[in-house]
C-alpha cells in the first residue's frame, strides 16, 4: 500500500460553530472552518495555512471535534476519474 494522505472535513458540530459564529471561536478558528466547505488534502491544507498558528490552530479544531480527518491512500483515485477509458 501507498502512502497514507489525510484528508480534512468540517464536521456537523464544525458546521454549526461557523453558521451561530460561536463566540468562543478566534476569528482564525472561524477561517480554517471556512475554508473546510469541502474535503481538503492535507497538501491543499498545508500551503493555505502557512504560518505555524493556523497548523496550531487547524490541531485544536480537531481536538474540539469541530474539524476531523480520513487517511486514505495518497494514490488513491478519490474522483474515480482514473476509471475512465
Amino acid at each position: 500500500m501507498g502512502k497514507l494522505e489525510r484528508i480534512y472535513r468540517r464536521t456537523a458540530a464544525g458546521q454549526r460553530a461557523l453558521e451561530s459564529q460561536d463566540p468562543e471561536l478566534s476569528s482564525g478558528h472561524r477561517q480554517i472552518l471556512a475554508l473546510l466547505k469541502d474535503e481538503m488534502r492535507w497538501d491543499e491544507m498545508r500551503k493555505v495555512l502557512r504560518r505555524h498558528a493556523d497548523l496550531q490552530r487547524l490541531g485544536e479544531l480537531e481536538i474540539q471535534g469541530l474539524v476531523a480527518y480520513e487517511t486514505a491512500a495518497a494514490d488513491a483515485d478519490l474522483d474515480f476519474t482514473g476509471s475512465f477509458a
